[in-house]
């Protein structure tokens, strides 16, 4: 279960590096490999073990999409309306509005199984919530969407999805 936090820290961490940090088995997994590779060459048992372990780092860095990470997080950023040049800022140059947008690309790149959003669309102009409705439309985990805003009633509703495919909305 992952609750987005209103928003991110500001400091030296590029706004891109924020949300690929959100993943943490990913980071650790890197971290790891990068420690191996080194071991990975030599003829010793420790060798052979470095060999075994890196391969079983690499199958599950495929199997959560880890190749794929930064153009992952670019799209996010890119659909919440961060410019390229916004990507590479670092998030202390940003306003609580925009560190809000990177709390919630944090959030929505870990894909955590249950996923809670209070009133996401604060702080969203209207072609970032049309981007999060489109992207939350094709969610296939478990979501809670709390919003109390009905100013245009397709897009921003107080929703409730309990599984991948079923909806019930309330108004």
């Amino acid at each position: 279960m992952l609750y987005v936090e209103q928003e991110v820290d500001g400091d030296d961490t590029y706004a891109i590096d924020a949300v690929l940090a959100a993943d943490k088995e990913r980071l650790e997994l890197l971290a790891e490999e990068k420690r191996l590779v080194v071991l990975k060459d030599s003829n010793t048992e420790e060798s052979v073990q470095a060999n075994e372990r890196l391969l079983e780092i690499y199958q599950r860095l495929k199997q959560i999409c880890a190749y794929t990470a930064v153009a992952r997080a670019s799209a996010i950023l890119t659909g919440l309306q961060f410019t390229e040049e916004m990507k590479k800022m670092q998030t202390k140059q940003f306003s609580g509005g925009w560190r809000m947008r990177i709390s919630l690309a944090r959030a929505l790149f870990k894909n955590p199984d249950f996923l809670m959003l209070d009133e996401p669309t604060n702080h969203l102009d209207l072609n970032a919530v049309v981007w999060l409705e489109a992207y939350l439309g094709k969610w296939k985990k478990t979501l809670l969407v709390i919003n109390r805003v009905a100013i245009i009633y397709s897009l921003l509703r107080l929703t409730f999805i309990f599984s991948w495919y079923r909806m019930i909305e309330i108004f």
